[in-house]
This record gives structure tokens, sequence and C-alpha cells, in this order.
């Protein structure tokens, strides 16, 4: 059976993207939830899917994961700004260019594609939030 990809594709990301600098912020990244503090910008690792597939080389993964990269403000007749998560996500872009699994994982990635569904954004008495959502699919032997 081949090695199950997910807990090597969160920390090939986590490694990469854990406190990156964006607009002078320090963007941390957490998996599934905020697991310390309480930042107004950050990156969650959120849904993973697998399917093992089958190849002339042996079986394989088809895997993808889900970040979400969120942005709060204060909602004191200030409307924010998507601008923010945009430039979040660009730099995400270019963090995870030429992405690899850590040689202990016995895997290796031969094709990434990046889907971005559709924005989401909330509005409550206190904060606007501001989401923007990448999905990295996965094509591992």
């Amino acid at each position: 059976m081949a090695n199950l990809p997910d807990k090597w594709i969160r920390k090939a990301i986590s490694d990469r993207i854990n406190n990156i600098e964006v607009d002078t912020l320090t963007i941390p990244c957490f998996d599934t939830r905020v697991s310390r503090g309480n930042p107004d910008h950050y990156v969650l690792m959120t849904s993973q899917t697998n399917t093992q597939t089958n190849s002339k080389c042996g079986k394989g993964w088809e895997s993808s994961i889900l970040l979400d990269v969120v942005t709060r403000y204060q909602n004191s007749g200030n409307i924010g700004s998507r601008l923010l998560a945009d430039n979040i996500a660009n730099e995400i872009l270019n963090e995870l260019e030429n992405l690899t699994l850590d040689t202990l994982s016995g895997l290796k990635i031969n094709n990434i594609s990046i889907d971005f569904p559709n924005d989401l954004s909330s509005v409550t008495k206190t904060e606007l939030i501001y989401r923007k959502l990448i999905r990295y699919e996965l094509t591992i032997d």
C-alpha cells in the first residue's frame, strides 16, 4: 500500500508559507483551525481528499488540499478591503511554486493544478471577514 500523503502535504505547505511576510504583516498558517492567539490575518489548511490510483510505476494518489486565506477587520464604519487577501494568495502561489514532499515520505509530486473557488465574505456587527480559497490538486507517486 502506498504511503498516505496527507501529513506530508501539510508539512511541505506549512514549512513554506507559515509566517510569510505580506504587506509588512506576518501571516501564520494553521492546520484546520487557529491554535494560538487571535490573529486578524491567517491561512488555514482545511479539507484534504485522496483517491488512490494505479499507474505503470505502481500505486499513487490524486490528492487535494484547500487553503483558506482569512482577513478580518473591525467593523467600525471601515469596509476593509480584499486587497490583503489577494496579496496573501499571490504570495502563497509564489512560495508553493515547485512544491516538493520530504524525501522521508517516499512520495513525489508529479503534477500540480490550482483552482480558486469563489471568494467569501461576511459582515457582523463587530467585524468584516474576507476569505480567499485556493485548492491545490496534486498527482503523487
